[in-house]
């Protein structure tokens, strides 16, 4: 997409009817102008990236917007909940909460607005559409090192799926149960539906994050809710075989095709923001050990991955890069001429893997 920048930004909070299942969604509750520089500019790309065959939508709930949640759901197919949250992580379960309802209802992909896309969709999009292929549902697996978080084997930061989908429906289902009407996700893992799933464990995480398991577990409840199906056999719902589906209907990528850049700095972001904020130099000087370093990191980043997801939102160490662009100093910091995080930027854009 050769258009600029604003007049992306001004495709993106305009209201469009839905009309086709290539839709990216994503979701910022307070709305664009809430949304942080960085992560902005992150949605941009996307639209640069996929061009106007894909329709890039970021909705929320602020008052009389044009994309209000409102506007392509029925509030009732969402639980109480999304309207009582009111801790510090609501805009986040409030997404959890709307996410998997949207691909059911329209299809499309999920991308959570905190990652930067790093190839085309239409290749993956394609096995969805293709009636000859059994792939209904594209996600990426909790795994780590090659090591599979029991029970919760699918995540949420990347789906997608077409509409209709009967695991999109249960899932929808499974986690609005179990949110209902609840003000917080405290001890939400513990809830019945999920008495049967092994308790959470990190396996092939690395010891530098200092997050109590028990809080992840909350705060991925519907990782959780996801799991309790794939363990499922319940005919009265048509859901006649939850291990059958897994094997045969669910294509999964790594989690090192969301998390390559933590992979490669033991989740540093201090590391990865030096790397990026390095100015690159043409042609690269690779006798210059940093120089080397940042483009190892930058190419391998870029080759490694479906998306680069900046999270934030239960890391307070090591501090994580996208805690870092926050900071009002770094402002433009990923777009800062000649350095190695403008060419990660061009990258994304522009390079193929």
């Amino acid at each position: 997409d050769t258009r600029t920048e604003d007049e992306i930004v001004q495709h993106i909070l305009s209201h469009r009817p839905v009309v086709h299942q290539k839709n990216v969604w994503a979701f910022w509750d307070k709305g664009w102008d809430a949304i942080r520089p960085w992560t902005k500019r992150n949605i941009v790309d996307w639209v640069r990236r996929l061009g106007p065959d894909w329709e890039v939508r970021v909705l929320d709930v602020a008052p009389h917007s044009p994309r209000h949640v409102r506007h392509f759901v029925d509030e009732s197919h969402l639980p109480p909940a999304f309207n009582k949250f009111d801790h510090e992580h609501a805009g986040q379960h409030k997404s959890d909460m709307l996410r998997v309802l949207l691909l059911h209802l329209h299809g499309g992909v999920w991308i959570d607005v905190g990652a930067i896309l790093t190839r085309h969709l239409d290749d993956i999009w394609s096995k969805i559409e293709d009636p000859n292929d059994p792939t209904e549902v594209v996600g990426i697996a909790i795994a780590m090192g090659g090591e599979a978080m029991p029970d919760r084997i699918m995540g949420n930061t990347f789906i997608a799926a077409a509409k209709g989908s009967l695991f999109t429906r249960l899932w929808h289902e499974v986690f609005s149960a179990v949110m209902k009407d609840r003000t917080s996700s405290l001890d939400v893992r513990l809830d019945p539906l999920f008495a049967h799933l092994t308790p959470l464990t990190l396996p092939g995480f690395t010891s530098s994050i200092k997050v109590p398991v028990e809080a992840i577990g909350d705060y991925l409840a519907q990782f959780t809710a996801a799991g309790r199906l794939f363990a499922l056999v319940d005919p009265f719902v048509g859901w006649d075989d939850g291990p059958r589906f897994f094997q045969e209907n669910l294509m999964l990528f790594d989690m090192d095709e969301l998390f390559i850049q933590n992979v490669l700095t033991d989740w540093s972001g201090e590391l990865q923001f030096a790397h990026l904020s390095r100015p690159r130099s043409e042609p690269v000087n690779r006798a210059d050990f940093d120089q080397l370093a940042s483009e190892i990191f930058v190419e391998t980043s870029l080759e490694r991955s479906i998306i680069l997801k900046m999270s934030q939102g239960l890391l307070p160490e090591p501090v994580p890069l996208a805690k870092i662009w926050n900071r009002p100093e770094n402002e433009s910091a990923d777009v800062a001429p000649g350095t190695w995080a403008e060419y990660l930027r061009w990258g994304s854009v522009h390079l193929d893997q």
